[in-house]
């Protein structure tokens, strides 16, 4: 008889499950790769009650999201896995929502233990991962699940849905909803910015110094933007990267327009009415692309074969390879060696392949 953990397929009683929980911890731009997961799962079943766990930082990705019938948030892990009152109650509140099978699409040891706390009879993660043995469904690795040595992350974490039996040929784009009362209010602030027709969304910011192009070349694409499109620049970052906006604006002058303090919810509104996304391979990268934005985005030290924004709009990857000239370039160097006129040809392809498009999306804005 061939174990469980190494068939091609899990066997779960699907028939008797209803209470579905997503663990998805960390950040931005891994809950937004999550949320192809939310379509597969309400396309094939849409009776399945589906709860995401979340950390507070991304959770507002998803209150608004329609496949999501709840958000369960949870502190950052050291301030709750140190404090046992804590993980005592988030503890209780998984047990008490009675789920009937957990799918731990993080795979970190936190979410690992999460899944086993809340006692659900079907816990299902990769068996390649540490502490594994505290699930009792192991899927194999996700390129034997899919067939295929090149894994995207939001393959990765749709390959324990496949294994368990929902069906998936093509893995669904990432997906988020912006809420009208997010939406009013960017239309309110692009108002009072003078904005009121088509403008593109530029984010120079990113966790990582190897992940940021510079503020200068950035500046660059917004005086471009502005003088070859007619298309003012929106520069947004969050509140204590200021400085990143301040320079694109220093360079750049009155055809940057920066802000710093939108919501998350903001920004995806702000995105969904966005002629084109320029970026950094970042969160708000990812949003732009699940809002349906032309986008595209700068890679630096990450794979874009397993990072790349995951949406249906046109898009377009700009980064270094690892060999550049003849010359193999360590991951922190690659994004520096990434030139303006890259960056301007995918801008023209991308707005080429949709025509007419940036100024139907904008109108929403006006």
């Amino acid at each position: 008889m061939v174990r469980a953990d190494h068939a091609r397929h899990a066997e779960l009683p699907w028939d008797r499950i209803r209470r579905i929980l997503l663990i998805r911890l960390r950040s931005i731009g891994d809950t937004v790769l999550m949320t192809p997961c939310l379509t597969a799962l309400k396309t094939w079943r849409p009776e399945l009650q589906i709860s995401v766990l979340s950390e507070a930082l991304s959770a507002p990705l998803l209150e608004d999201h329609p496949q999501v019938d709840e958000v369960i948030v949870v502190e950052r892990e050291g301030r709750w896995l140190s404090d046992g009152v804590r993980r005592g109650q988030l503890a209780r509140r998984l047990r008490e929502r009675a789920f009937d099978a957990v799918f731990n699409l993080h795979g970190g040891t936190t979410a690992t233990l999460l899944a086993f706390l809340s006692r659900a009879p079907e816990r299902i993660g990769y068996r390649g991962y540490r502490y594994s043995w505290l699930y009792n469904r192991r899927a194999p690795d996700p390129s034997q699940i899919w067939q295929k040595s090149a894994i995207h992350s939001a393959e990765q974490q749709l390959g324990l849905l496949k294994w368990c039996g929902v069906p998936i040929t093509l893995p669904p784009p990432s997906s988020l909803r912006a809420s009208e009362q997010a939406l009013m209010s960017v239309h309110r602030r692009l108002r009072q910015m003078g904005l009121r027709g088509p403008f593109a969304v530029i984010h120079p910011a990113a966790t990582h110094e190897s992940k940021r192009w510079s503020a200068a070349k950035f500046a660059h694409v917004v005086h471009y933007l502005a003088a070859k499109h007619e298309l003012p620049s929106i520069v947004i970052a969050a509140r204590h990267e200021g400085h990143i906006t301040d320079a694109v604006k220093g360079f750049a002058g009155t055809a940057a327009h920066p802000l710093t303090d939108l919501t998350l919810k903001e920004v995806i509104a702000l995105l969904r009415q966005a002629a084109l996304f320029v970026g950094n391979d970042s969160g708000p990268a990812h949003i732009a692309a699940a809002v349906g934005c032309p986008t595209v985005v700068i890679f630096g030290a990450s794979d874009p074969m397993v990072w790349r924004p995951w949406g249906t709009a046109p898009s377009a990857i700009v980064h270094t390879p690892c060999d550049h000239l003849g010359v193999s370039l360590p991951p922190g160097e690659r994004i520096r060696h990434v030139h303006v006129e890259q960056v301007i040809e995918a801008i023209e392809r991308v707005l080429a392949s949709i025509a007419g498009e940036p100024s139907v999306r904008a109108s929403v804005a006006e």
